[in-house]
C-alpha cells in the first residue's frame, strides 16, 4: 500500500469518527421531552425573583407620586384658604375704615353746623377769633377727612396685593389694625380740638353776657361800643379798598 492510499485511509477513519461523535451529540435532543406549560413551582420561583419586585418598585413609585401630588393639593389649599382670609380680613378692615370716616366727618359736620348757626342767629358773638376758630375747625375737618381716605385707599391696595404665607397674611392684618388705630386716635384729637372749641366759645359767650347787661343799664357805653365797631369796620373796608 502506497503513502496515498494510507492517507485516504486515515481521513475515511477520521470521518468516521467525526460521523460518530455527531450521531451520539444528536441522539439526546432527540430523545428529549416536547414543550410543556412552566410548573407552578417555576410560576413561584420566577414570580418571587422578578414579578414580585417590579411590581412593588411600580407600587413605591406609585405612592410616592401620589404623596407629592397630595403635598401639592394641601399647598395650593393653604394658599387659597391664606388668600380668603386675607380678603376677609382686608374687606373688614376696610369697612370699618369707611364706617369711622363717615362717622368722624358727620360728627364734624354736625359740630360746625351747630357753630355756625349758633354765629348766624348771634348765641356766639361773631369777632375775628370765632371766624378763625370756624376756619380752623374746618381745615381740620378735612385734614381728618383726607387722612381717612388715605386709611381707605390703603386697605384697598393692601387688598389687592396676593400674600403668598400665613406670616404676610398676619403682617397685613396688622398694618390694617395700625392704620385703624391711627385713624381712632385721629378722631380722638379732633373730639378734644371740638371739645376745645365748645368751651372757647361757651367762656365768649359768658364773657359778653355782663356786657350786654351794662348796655342795658347804660345806653351810652352800648352806643360808644357800636361806634367803636363801626369804625373798626370803616377801617377795615378802607384797607382792603387800599389792597384793591
Amino acid at each position: 500500500m502506497t503513502d496515498r492510499d494510507e492517507d485516504l485511509a486515515e481521513a475515511v477513519r477520521e470521518l468516521s469518527e467525526t460521523i460518530d461523535e455527531l450521531r451520539a451529540e444528536l441522539e439526546p435532543r432527540r430523545r428529549r421531552s416536547p414543550l410543556r406549560p412552566p410548573t407552578p413551582r417555576e410560576l413561584l420561583r420566577v414570580a418571587d425573583e422578578f414579578a414580585i419586585p417590579a411590581a412593588l418598585t411600580v407600587l413605591k413609585a406609585n405612592v410616592r407620586a401620589l404623596e407629592a401630588f397630595q403635598r401639592g393639593i394641601k399647598l395650593v389649599q393653604t394658599e387659597r384658604d391664606a388668600r380668603d382670609r386675607t380678603k376677609t380680613a382686608a374687606k373688614s378692615t376696610e369697612k370699618r375704615a369707611k364706617k369711622l370716616r363717615k362717622t368722624t366727618v358727620s360728627q364734624l359736620d354736625t359740630v360746625l353746623e351747630e357753630l355756625q348757626r349758633g354765629v348766624s342767629e348771634g348765641s356766639v358773638p361773631a369777632d375775628e377769633r370765632v371766624a378763625g376758630l370756624l376756619a380752623e375747625a374746618r381745615n381740620l375737618r378735612d385734614d381728618v377727612d383726607r387722612r381717612l381716605q388715605e386709611v381707605a385707599e390703603q386697605t384697598e391696595a393692601n387688598e389687592a396685593q396676593s400674600i403668598e404665607i400665613d406670616g404676610e397674611d398676619t403682617e397685613s392684618d396688622g398694618a390694617g389694625d395700625v392704620n385703624v388705630d391711627a385713624a381712632d386716635e385721629s378722631n380722638v384729637d379732633v373730639d378734644a380740638e371740638l371739645e376745645t372749641l365748645k368751651d372757647q366759645f361757651t367762656d365768649d359767650d359768658d364773657d359778653d353776657r355782663p356786657s350786654e347787661g351794662d348796655g342795658d343799664d347804660s345806653p351810652g357805653d352800648g352806643n360808644g361800643r357800636g361806634t367803636d365797631d363801626d369804625n373798626n369796620a370803616d377801617d377795615g373796608n378802607n384797607a382792603d379798598d387800599a389792597g384793591h
